[in-house]
């Protein structure tokens, strides 16, 4: 079971309705501005920031929406994916 890591100079905020990354202390000046995630992709960096698994992570969104197994593996790949192109993900 794979466990992608967070990047601990980011964390997740709700701001005005919106979810947010952000980067803190130093990063922010190398970051320079902010991730917009849906609420989809809030629910999977929430996971991955409690350290569960790709696998756990899966089944948490099975279990939030009505997507079968394989659809709510390819939207953890792909947020995943995502994250890691931002460097908010190792």
């Amino acid at each position: 079971m794979s466990k992608p890591l967070l990047n601990k100079d980011f964390v997740l905020r709700k701001v005005c309705g919106l979810n947010v990354v952000l980067p803190t202390g130093a990063n922010v000046k190398d970051f320079g501005g902010a991730l917009n995630l849906n609420d989809t992709g809030a629910l999977i960096y929430e996971q991955l920031q409690a350290g569960k698994t790709v696998e756990e992570t899966v089944s948490a969104l099975v279990a939030a929406y009505d997507v079968t197994p394989e659809t709510a593996l390819a939207d953890v790949q792909e947020t995943i994916e995502s994250l890691r192109e931002a460097g908010v993900v190792a």
